[in-house]
């Protein structure tokens, strides 16, 4: 759980903030802080909490604890600035969330495993699983768009990160169309759009797994797929066939089926739909 969670709060928070560095560090001192405290004596260590509430309990207790200053559990001499500026409750708070992301993830994740490949009803299913349990507890600083409300904001942002998690998983890591397998320049990208329909918003068969340059030219249908799975370029980019790099990066995948991924292929229908749309 705990290089899970790493992973989540560096994802998560802007590179050079240093605010996952100093949550990571936190939760390390808190364990150092809690040893002996009958409270946690039952955990021993934060990350062996998965609970939602128990971790809400426990936030709750060290806020308390902090307001209390060296008259609770922190000493004066051992990371003051941590209890005195909130560090300690702000780190509790975010593993809080991601363990409401957590738990949502493998709930969606049970779906795909216990489905067949292609299998029609695991799309209802996993509309029917979308909403996130403990959302009201997911104390994320957002700034929703105008129309959606909080609770609504969340879930889109939770769910595309699992769609993301879950095409590039199926794809092996690695684009579709040229094999890249740099995690930082790959996209789940929607065939038809999360906007257009929010069906399939999370159906695996509507992502594709590209590399950010395919993935824009994809989004902006220059580029498509036939119903082999081959890619299409759009007519206009006819006007950059004497550029060496369209030549390599474009051009030389033209009539090339895209690798395909090790369940749920591109939906036909929405390949069509797509490709209706190429320029």
């Amino acid at each position: 759980m705990k290089q899970q969670f790493i992973n989540y709060i560096y994802m998560n928070n802007r590179a050079g903030s240093n605010k996952a560095s100093s949550y990571i560090k936190a939760l390390e001192y808190l364990n150092y802080v809690l040893d002996g405290v009958d409270y946690f004596d039952k955990f021993k260590d934060i990350y062996k909490i998965n609970d939602v509430e128990e971790v809400i309990r426990l936030y709750n207790y060290i806020l308390k604890q902090q307001n209390l200053g060296t008259d609770g559990i922190f000493k004066e001499d051992f990371k003051k600035s941590y209890w005195q500026y909130k560090f300690y409750s702000a780190a509790i708070n975010s593993y809080k969330q991601f363990l409401i992301i957590y738990h949502h993830e493998q709930k969606l994740n049970n779906i795909l495993i216990q489905n067949a490949n292609n299998d029609p009803h695991i799309i209802s299913r996993l509309l029917q699983n979308e909403k996130i349990d403990n959302v009201d507890d997911f104390d994320m600083i957002l700034t929703p768009k105008e129309g959606k409300s909080r609770v609504q904001t969340v879930s889109v942002r939770v769910n595309q990160y699992f769609f993301r998690k879950m095409i590039l998983c199926n794809y092996k890591q690695q684009c579709c169309i040229n094999g890249l397998n740099v995690p930082d320049v790959l996209r789940a990208s929607h065939i038809v759009a999360w906007a257009e329909d929010k069906d399939n918003r999370l159906n695996p068969a509507n992502g594709l797994c590209l590399s950010a340059t395919y993935d824009a030219a994809f989004d902006r249908h220059l580029i498509s797929l036939d119903d082999d799975y081959r890619l299409i370029l759009g007519k206009s980019l006819r006007e950059y066939t004497s550029n060496q790099a369209f030549k390599d990066h474009f051009k030389a995948y033209e009539g090339k089926t895209i690798i395909l991924p090790d369940h749920y292929l591109p939906d036909k229908h929405f390949l069509k739909k797509h490709r209706d749309k190429l320029e």
